[in-house]
């Protein structure tokens, strides 16, 4: 249930940001809440204390973003803690930023590899997925020697592993006979 709530709330927002047309400053907005929220952890302890009444959770988020961030956040912020749903803050933030990046078609791709791959190689994955998936493609380098050799790329829920670390793991059922 506190998942529906989160994406309702997320896609009215949106909604907002679209009607107004400025989805981008919606979404600039939306991550500097949310590196507020997780990073600064005094206006989220105010908001997840038991012992603070309500309106003065209220406050401490207006004083935290009025003028900083458009009114429609302070005004979803007032709605979820009236609400008492005060835990899906961050759900809402995050989501909005899923919907943001589908909007603008963009996606963050996350390439594996046993050692750093020179920038030149990098953009030329990314522009090879950029044609494949019709999306902006954001390249995440994550280094991880368990590969051996090859590459792993993970993307829009897809997995590309020409990994030798794969090839064996496929080479070692074959030869053990379970093969699915």
């Amino acid at each position: 249930m506190e998942k529906l709530a989160i994406l309702r709330y997320s896609k009215a927002l949106f909604a907002l940001a679209v009607e107004k047309n400025a989805v981008d400053a919606y979404n600039d907005a939306a991550k500097s809440i949310l590196a507020v929220l997780e990073t600064g952890k005094d206006v989220l302890g105010i908001i997840n204390h038991p012992a603070i009444p309500l309106e003065q959770k209220m406050s401490a988020l207006e004083a935290a973003f009025v003028g900083k961030v458009p009114e429609d956040f302070i005004g979803l912020f007032h709605l979820l803690l009236r609400r008492g749903r005060k835990d899906e803050i961050l759900g809402v933030l995050r989501h909005f930023d899923v919907l943001y990046m589908d909007y603008a078609r963009k996606t963050v791709a996350k390439l594996y590899s046993p050692v750093a791959l020179p920038s030149e190689k990098v953009a030329e994955i990314a522009a090879i997925l950029s044609r494949k998936l019709d999306k902006t493609v954001q390249i995440e380098s994550i280094i991880d020697d368990s590969l051996i050799a090859g590459l792993r790329v993970e993307v829009d829920g897809y997995v590309f592993d020409a990994s030798i670390k794969h090839q064996m793991e496929t080479l070692k059922k074959e030869l053990l006979g379970n093969v699915y």
